[in-house]
Formats: structure tokens, C-alpha cells, sequence
């Protein structure tokens, strides 16, 4: 299906969860277990450890949403709230273990909500490695151990070359024409109005200037830089997110035919679909992957030695992300030509493998929160 055909099916379903999962945390958070799109069948799952709640929360949900209905949501029952599995899924990734096998990669709330899923290298190995510690349970939570593999950083590569003043995201970002990333989320300060242009924290290093691309196109490690787009100011590693502040910027971003306005700023649920406009992606003739199927909406992760929280999707199409993609923009395509903002490309699977089908991105209601930023108004 088509991303535009595609954005018709999921418009519903987007407003529906998103409803659910406002009204869910703020009024039954020891019963709230969570929301996902079931697109083949049209409906938005709701997750309570009380199903018996769930007419009073699609009630308040319709607030926000006046199309919902009860008959649109399939009410699942769940062992344990988002709360408890969302402290549990911290508690391993900052619980470090003292082996490798025992290492934690990733953590995240089962499907179904009865416990926390954990991945590390050998499953056997984790759970002989230290017999005075009980790996079965975190926070009173169940865990289940399962094979797992590193994130890579996708932040050594390029995007679209060499732009001009007002930035957009999925231009080029480069210090020194050898290292590249990708910029990913326009916006501004809500304190002043300056603009702010957001990409990985793992791309460059605080007070670093930050230039576009030079030279003919995809040419990298040429050693040339374009024009500036400005300085790292601030860095926050549990979002892996930074600020270029100093340049002009708009609320736009690169598509495969052109560029498109982000129009909005929303979270990504399981079952949902985004795209991206990552670099090394579009250098190679995949400039807007689309295919990207949410399947954790809640996922804490190791990346270059930082614990990183955000959303995990696989591309159905097989090609995810690649070195070079590190701060591109994630967005979701909404019915009449609309983009809705995610997040950024933060990591994914080893290039050139099976693997490469993941992509891992913190969102961007997150990452304007953590910095006081709002999406640019001016596209």
C-alpha cells in the first residue's frame, strides 16, 4: 500500500490511540497498559489491567477524539500497568551487568503487557551468569530474556547535499567534510523564538560548528563544508538528541519529490507506520523508507554507552537505515499531503544484514519537552 492510501487507513486509528493513551495516563494510571494499531483490522487495541474501566476511558478519550467509539476498540486484559513496566525496563538498563552475556541491549514492555521483554546476547549464558541475583523478575515484574544484537549508531554518513538557508530536516550536517549527519528536527525555543535545529546527540560534540555538505553531491569524506547552520549548544544522551543553534531553519522536511511541511508533533504507537529521510539512505536510492512498522512504542536501548529511551520499527521492505541516516527525521505521512513529526533516526541494525530492517528513534515530543522546544511554525 501506498503511504498516502496507507495514511487514509491509519488516520482514524492514530487519532483514536492517541486519545486512549492521553486519557489512560492521566486517569487510570495503576490500570493503564498501553495502546496499538491493528490496521488489518481496523481497530485501536486498549490495554487494562481492569478492562471493566475501559467504557469510562473511551468516554473521556472521545473528548479528544469525537469519532470514537466503543465498537472501534478491542479492550485486551493485562497483567500489569505501563508504569510498573516502564520502571521495571529502567531498572535493567541502569542494573548493568557484570558480564557480557549479561549486558543488557535493550528493554521494553512485552505486547501483551505481562512483563518485560530483555534482550542481551546469549539468554542462557545471562541467566547462569550470576546465581545470587534472581533474573527472572525486576520491580516485582517478570522478565523474559531473549536473543538480542547492539544498536549501531548510524552517524558517520550523509543526506540531501548541499542546502541552503532556511534549513530543513534531512539536509546534510557535517563539522569537518569526513564525519556526516543528518538534520532532523526543526524547531524553535520557546523562551526567545530562535531557531533550533535538532539532530543525534552521538553525531558532533558540544560547542562543534556544524556546516551543510560541499562539493558534488554524495562525495563524502571530500573534506569540504557548505554553508553553516550553526553551533552545538546542548546535549541530552537519554533522548540522544542536540541542538545546532545560529541558522535559519524551517518547519519542513526532504521527501522523496521535494519538500513537504510538518504540520504537527505526535508519539508513535505500536502498530503504526513512519518513514524517514535519513542520509546515507537517500545517497544510495532509498531517499524516504517508508515501510517502517512500530512494533515497541516504549523502548529503553545501550547505544554507544548510554542508555537511550525512545520507539523501535522494523521496515516491512527490508531496508531500515544505514551509517549516515543518525538524525534524520522521522515523520508519518496523514491524509492530504500532511507530515506529522515523530522523532529521529537514532540506530538501528549492523548495514548490510538482516538486521539493517530496524530503526530506533527517540521521539520528538520528548526531545521538545527536554529542551523547551516547539516545532517551527514557518515552513
Amino acid at each position: 500500500m501506498d503511504p498516502a492510501s496507507q495514511a487514509v487507513l491509519l488516520a482514524p486509528l492514530r487519532a483514536a490511540a492517541a486519545a486512549l493513551d492521553h486519557a489512560g495516563r492521566r486517569l487510570h494510571p495503576g490500570a493503564y497498559a498501553g495502546v496499538a494499531l491493528d490496521a488489518a483490522a481496523g481497530r485501536t487495541q486498549l490495554l487494562l489491567t481492569d478492562p471493566a474501566l475501559a467504557p469510562g476511558l473511551v468516554a473521556a478519550a472521545r473528548v479528544a477524539d469525537p469519532s470514537l467509539t466503543q465498537d472501534r476498540v478491542t479492550v485486551l486484559r493485562a497483567a500489569y500497568p505501563l508504569t510498573r513496566l516502564e520502571d521495571a525496563s529502567r531498572t535493567v538498563m541502569t542494573a548493568r551487568g557484570a558480564k557480557a552475556a549479561d549486558e543488557p541491549y535493550a528493554a521494553y514492555p512485552a505486547p501483551d503487557a505481562s512483563g518485560v521483554v530483555v534482550e542481551v546476547a546469549d539468554p542462557a549464558a545471562a541467566r547462569r551468569a550470576d546465581v545470587r541475583t534472581d533474573r527472572t523478575r525486576a520491580d516485582g515484574v517478570p522478565l523474559e530474556l531473549v536473543t538480542g544484537r547492539p544498536r549501531q549508531p548510524h552517524g558517520w554518513d550523509a543526506v540531501k547535499w548541499h542546502d541552503h538557508p532556511p534549513f530543513i530536516g534531512g539536509d546534510v550536517l557535517t563539522t569537518d567534510g569526513h564525519r556526516y549527519c543528518t538534520a532532523g528536527l526543526p524547531a524553535v525555543r520557546r523562551s526567545d523564538g530562535r531557531a533550533v535545529m535538532v539532530t543525534a546527540a552521538h553525531c558532533f560534540t558540544a560547542s562543534q560548528r556544524v556546516r551543510t555538505g560541499a562539493g558534488a553531491p554524495w562525495d563524502y569524506g571530500n573534506g569540504r563544508t557548505g554553508d553553516r547552520v550553526g553551533t552545538v549548544e546542548r546535549r541530552d544522551r537519554g533522548w540522544d538528541a542536540e541542538t545546532v543553534v545560529g541558522a535559519d531553519d524551517a518547519g519542513d522536511v526532504s521527501d522523496t519529490s521535494g519538500w513537504r511541511a510538518l504540520t504537527s508533533v505526535g508519539y508513535s504507537y505500536r502498530g503504526d507506520y513512519v518513514c524517514h529521510a535519513g542520509a546515507r539512505s537517500a545517497s544510495k536510492g532509498h531517499p524516504t523508507p517508508c515501510g517502517i512498522k512500530v512494533t515497541v512504542d516504549d523502548l529503553w536501548f545501550r547505544e554507544a554507552g548510554h542508555t537511550v529511551r525512545g520507539v523501535e520499527g522494523v521496515d516491512v521492505h527490508g531496508w531500515g537505515s544505514v551509517g549516515g541516516d543518525s538524525g534524520g527525521t522521522v515523520f508519518a505521512v496523514e491524509p492530504h499531503g500532511k507530515r506529522q513529526l515523530r522523532g529521529l533516526v537514532s540506530s538501528g541494525g549492523d548495514d548490510g544484514t538482516a538486521d539493517q530492517r530496524r530503526v530506533d528513534l527517540p521521539e520528538a515530543v520528548d526531545i521538545f519537552r527536554a529542551f523547551d522546544l516547539r516545532l517551527d511554525p514557518q515552513t
